[in-house]
């Protein structure tokens, strides 16, 4: 087999379950803090539901399955884990201060001289002095909790940016995203890859050609069932079924540094 790129061992499929009844599938991605913790990030939807924004919201789930690679040479060889989400009835996953953002960070212990898998780290959320435009994104996921099931890898869909970059659409912190989903990518990663891209310093531009760039766009969460408001007007607003939200990618460190 051919080497593969290492995002694609960024993400994992995740197995819902209560009670060990199963709820269905999600998508999760590895995230190492500053400190060199590790995160398996997701929505706050797959594990809240739809009313996860409430006061008053109860998880549906209490535990997830991960599968996870053990040989890097034979991709085909993977062990599934279960991580449990409670200890003694306190929550062990991090959630945004905000009730409103649809991401969580579930800590994670991974040998990772047993468990083959890469991870994102701050860097790749740097584009603090790249110029960008209409780029396009790929999302990385488990359509329907469909996937390479023998060599345990994610399917991407790609698309593009429709709203401008790091814009707060109608004043929240995501952007919006062209890109054909499906149920089951809740929690995707959504990475931008930028070619011959140019860097902007002290209003000089330059153009840096024939090389390329990954960076982390933020957190797929799909056409939004439950209500967004216009943070001027403070009306509702509905997200079309053909674009997607995308929350920024620095709400993972605030919600990780919430605790850290």
């Amino acid at each position: 087999m051919p080497p593969i790129d290492p995002i694609y061992l960024s993400t994992t499929l995740i197995h819902r379950f209560v009670a060990n009844k199963s709820k269905g599938n999600a998508t999760g991605f590895f995230f190492q803090s500053k400190q060199g913790s590790i995160y398996l990030v997701t929505n706050k939807h797959v594990i809240y539901g739809n009313d996860f924004y409430k006061e008053e919201a109860i998880p549906e789930i209490d535990k997830i399955d991960i599968t996870l690679h053990i040989n890097k040479n034979d991709l085909s060889q993977n062990k599934t884990i279960t991580i449990d989400l409670f200890e003694n009835k306190d929550r062990l996953w991090r959630e945004h201060p905000r009730k409103d953002i649809d991401i969580v960070c579930i800590p994670l212990n991974l040998d990772r001289n047993k468990f083959v898998f890469a991870s994102v780290d701050e860097g790749l959320l740097d584009a603090s002095n790249i110029k960008i435009g209409f780029e396009k994104i790929f999302v990385m996921g488990y359509p329907y909790g469909w996937h390479d099931s023998l060599h345990n890898l994610p399917i991407t869909r790609i698309g593009h940016l429709s709203s401008p970059f790091g814009v707060p659409f109608h004043g929240n912190p995501f952007m919006l995203g062209d890109v054909e989903t499906h149920p089951g990518m809740s929690g995707s990663p959504v990475f931008m890859h930028l070619v011959d891209y140019v860097t902007v310093d002290k209003g000089k531009l330059t153009r840096h050609l024939g090389q390329s760039k990954i960076i982390l766009l933020g957190v797929y969460s799909g056409q939004p069932k439950w209500e967004l408001t216009d943070k001027k007007t403070n009306k509702s607003i509905t997200i079309p079924h053909s674009l997607s939200v995308i929350w920024f990618g620095d709400l993972i460190k605030e919600t990780i540094e919430k605790k850290e």
